[in-house]
């Protein structure tokens, strides 16, 4: 078939589908289009207004809660904002992204998605191996739980994040660690 042959093809479908789409008014010889409308529900975003604000990171741990990693010579922290927006500072890089609350009940506490992340690309050879776990950690949360002024990220291996409310100074040591 040449082209000709195919745009009259085409021409063809479409005019069939067109007349699928319109109706005939009673009274009335003229074709008119019908739309159909199809209401999407809508649900609010699910939000957590414990979970907003900065939280200063005080200790990570590798999966299943093994081999503490010491992160107390760098104040690292993680903004949480209303409209889903996550930003903080990773030991030597800034970072930003969204996260996603799923409703869900975990047994480590409320179902949270992370990522992506993005992050300036400084290197500092003192911070890069903390940061990478840190920012590995919080992209792969799958849940968090929060008691008092402490906040507890659990990554899908079982890694976790613990933050409090308030910085901490070199000769302080948070709470519960």
């Amino acid at each position: 078939m040449n082209p000709t042959g195919y745009l009259l093809a085409a021409c063809i479908v479409c005019a069939i589908l067109a007349a699928g789409c319109t109706s005939t008014v009673p009274g009335m010889g003229t074709p008119v289009p019908t739309t159909v409308i199809t209401p999407v529900p809508t649900s609010g975003a699910i939000s957590d207004p414990e979970l907003l604000g900065t939280w200063y990171l005080s200790a990570m741990t590798k999966p299943g809660g093994q081999s503490p990693i010491q992160t107390m010579s760098i104040q690292m922290d993680a903004v949480f904002s209303e409209d889903g927006g996550l930003s903080g500072f990773s030991g030597c890089n800034h970072f930003s992204g969204q996260y996603t609350l799923t409703g869900q009940t975990l047994p480590d506490g409320k179902g949270i998605q992370v990522g992506p992340l993005v992050s300036t690309l400084m290197y500092c050879k003192e911070t890069s191996d903390l940061e990478s776990q840190y920012l590995e950690i919080i992209q792969d949360s799958s849940s968090y739980q929060i008691t008092g002024s402490q906040l507890v990220i659990t990554s899908e291996l079982g890694s976790t994040l613990l933050f409090h409310r308030t910085p901490y100074g070199p000769t302080a040591v948070p709470k519960g660690i």
